[in-house]
């Protein structure tokens, strides 16, 4: 694995932990929010595995998709499998009016459903954080 790949990964887990941090911080005042970024510390995290590890990355935003592609190398993921939905949820329903649900979406999602997002996406983040600096303390 070449420094660029590392150095590309670093970027991603960077992100993933400020998109966790906003999540984090608005979980209270804005749970729609903080659940989008939650969704996304997730999916950047993932997407730092990826990289770092060489491997195509899928062009999706699913974490249960990215979640798929890593569990036969990596079974720390496992316990994640449960929760990807509800974070997968996340990526377009507290973003996009829907019909169906009767209300803008930046009303249907509380405290509870922020602060369970935000701890979902943390348990990600920290799993990606851990591959990703074994990866790089390869390269040194």
């Amino acid at each position: 694995m070449s420094n660029h790949w590392v150095s590309e990964a670093a970027l991603w887990i960077a992100q993933s932990q400020l998109d966790w941090d906003t999540a984090h911080e608005l979980a209270e005042s804005r749970p729609y929010v903080s659940c989008f970024y939650a969704q996304q510390a997730a999916e950047k995290a993932l997407k730092s595995v990826y990289v770092v590890e060489g491997l195509e990355m899928p062009r999706i935003h699913s974490i249960g998709g990215l979640l798929s592609g890593l569990m036969d190398q990596f079974s720390q993921f496992e316990p994640f499998r449960d929760v990807a939905a509800i974070l997968d949820a996340y990526y377009i329903g507290t973003r996009y009016p829907s019909a169906e649900l009767g209300q803008v979406p930046g009303k249907n999602y509380t405290m509870k459903n922020a602060n369970d997002a935000v701890t979902a996406a943390k348990g990600i983040v920290d799993a990606c954080q851990s591959i990703f600096g074994a990866a790089a303390q390869e390269q040194h």
